[in-house]
């Protein structure tokens, strides 16, 4: 089975593919709600973390990646088991090899988490990138089966038991419906008016994101014209993309005229993604995103206080 991954910070973009298999369905937390403190890095969410009781780690917290990953590094230093390599593909032209691991016990803040799938890999570059060491990577493989709110404005990670009612409709809460195959491909979104499927990447720091299929599909070619070049390092080497504009893209009930975009080239590893348009943290840093994997909703919410009893 294929798992893709996806990671865009600056100008840089990782993605991965990893062939692991799920183990475990993640445990349902026993409160009603545990809240976790996270700091944003260059669009990134990084929580800290402890793997096997050793750390703390700085992990990011990535809904575009399946499995997790984990630095090969920390794999090692931890003792984890670690199986055969698999070659990764991704943007760009030079090869990369992940190895297929499990991390026993994840806990994260008051949530704890086990046999999480993940691939062990070199994230040096990673590191480098946001100046800040990074462990590992929280990906759908911890993410599955639960209900996460992540808490942009107020810097906090959520786990609810059940999800809590957005109170107000909109513009205060717009509810979209996804599901996930290799990434959470979300309903609800039109650009210029037609209707897309959005992939929903907490690990892109960008705005919105365009592939090669979806500039045809929309009759987007003008956009890209008047657009000026731009570069990425992916995963696999370099990228060469296009930053420009488009009229409008509407989420839900959330709509944004003349947003900044990046058209992705073809042949750079984005051809045949199942997505037209890619949401990252730029867009969702305005509000507090919950995502119910437990019945496939998205909702934006402006205001996310808990409130008493939640």
């Amino acid at each position: 089975m294929k798992r893709s991954a996806a990671y865009h910070v600056g100008q840089l973009l990782f993605l991965i593919t990893c062939c692991v298999e799920a183990l475990a369905q993640p445990p349902v937390p026993k409160q009603a709600v545990i809240e976790v403190p996270f700091e944003l890095i260059r669009g990134a969410i990084i929580v800290s973390t402890t793997v096997d009781g050793a750390g703390p780690f700085w992990m990011m917290l990535d809904t575009g990646v399946d499995p997790s990953v984990v630095d090969l590094e920390t794999a090692k230093s931890t003792g984890l088991k670690i199986a055969g390599g698999h070659e990764i593909s991704g943007g760009g032209t030079s090869h990369n090899v992940a190895y297929e691991t499990s991390l026993p016990i994840v806990q994260l803040g008051g949530l704890t988490a086990t046999k999480v799938d993940a691939g062990a890999m070199d994230l040096s570059s990673l590191s480098m990138k946001l100046g800040s060491p990074v462990g590992g990577i929280l990906g759908y493989s911890f993410l599955k089966g639960r209900i996460v709110q992540i808490d942009y404005p107020n810097r906090k990670v959520r786990f609810y038991r059940m999800a809590p009612a957005c109170a107000g409709g909109p513009p205060t809460c717009t509810i979209l419906s996804f599901r996930y195959k290799n990434a959470i491909l979300a309903k609800g979104v039109t650009v210029d008016g037609k209707p897309v499927t959005a992939h929903i990447d907490t690990g892109s720091n960008s705005y919105f994101q365009f592939t090669p299929a979806a500039v045809d599909k929309l009759g987007l070619s003008e956009d890209v014209a008047r657009s000026h070049e731009s570069s990425s390092l992916g995963f696999n080497g370099n990228l060469k993309n296009h930053e420009g504009s488009v009229r409008n893209v509407t989420v839900g009930s959330i709509s944004v005229d003349n947003p900044t975009v990046i058209f992705f080239g073809k042949g750079m590893g984005m051809d045949k993604e199942l997505w037209d348009l890619r949401i990252g943290s730029a867009f969702m840093k305005d509000f507090a995103v919950m995502l119910d994997f437990q019945h496939g909703k998205m909702t934006l919410a402006r205001d996310a206080t808990p409130k008493s009893g939640e």
